[in-house]
């Protein structure tokens, strides 16, 4: 109790530091939450636009990783489909996992529609087009990814991209015991880069972490 008399301030200072790095850190994690859901929303992206790892990344916020790998999936899967030649094993491992129809003037017009009644959550249409991965891309196509030739108006579609991102960036929480003493610990993670907010001077200790944001 004498100790805890003396000790006081310091005890008050430490929680009142706690209360705010995590306070901090559940702000960050909530807006994260709503960046993130505001992303997951369906959207519209020519197939100009899915040729530019610049414009991916800035359409989607995305990665630099991320927006080049999705760019090469994306070609591959549009050369492969718009062939008229090609293996059985390529048409299996490119062809849609499920196909529907929509009554349109245009394949703009179709494409349009696809997303907005991805985004209203419609359930006429299949569950597969419904489903909110990180991000969701409609896609009319309209032009032959390999010879830039326009396709006949019978071979034009949208194409729905529901795609799982890579996380990149973490943000994390935790406790640390140094020398007898437990810290709050808050640290980012982008890549293979970690920092640590970490506050101790007495001897050695552990750390443990837990990821309460990724993105």
């Amino acid at each position: 109790m004498e100790q805890l008399k003396k000790n006081w301030k310091e005890l008050l200072l430490l929680t009142i530091g706690t209360a705010l790095i995590i306070g901090v850190a559940w702000a960050l994690f909530r807006w994260q939450q709503a960046q993130q859901e505001e992303l997951r929303k369906a959207q519209e992206i020519t197939q100009a636009q899915e040729q530019s790892m610049e414009k991916l990344q800035t359409k989607l916020k995305l990665s630099e990783d991320n927006s080049r790998e999705l760019g090469a999936a994306i070609k591959g899967i549009q050369q492969a489909q718009n062939a008229t030649v090609m293996p059985d094993t390529s048409r299996e491992a490119t062809a849609p996992i499920v196909t529907f129809t929509v009554p349109a003037a245009t394949v703009e017009e179709a494409s349009e529609d696809v997303a907005e009644r991805i985004n209203q959550g419609d359930m006429s249409l299949p569950g597969e087009a419904t489903k909110t991965p990180d991000r969701t891309i409609v896609t009319p196509i309209t032009t032959d990814i390999e010879t830039g030739a326009t396709l006949p108006e019978q071979e034009r579609r949208v194409d729905v991209y529901k795609i799982d991102l890579r996380k990149d960036h973490r943000i994390k929480a935790g406790v640390a015991a140094v020398g007898g003493d437990a810290y709050v610990v808050v640290g980012y993670e982008q890549g293979r880069t970690e920092g640590l907010v970490f506050a101790g001077q007495r001897g050695a200790g552990g750390a443990l972490l837990y990821n309460i944001a990724e993105w």
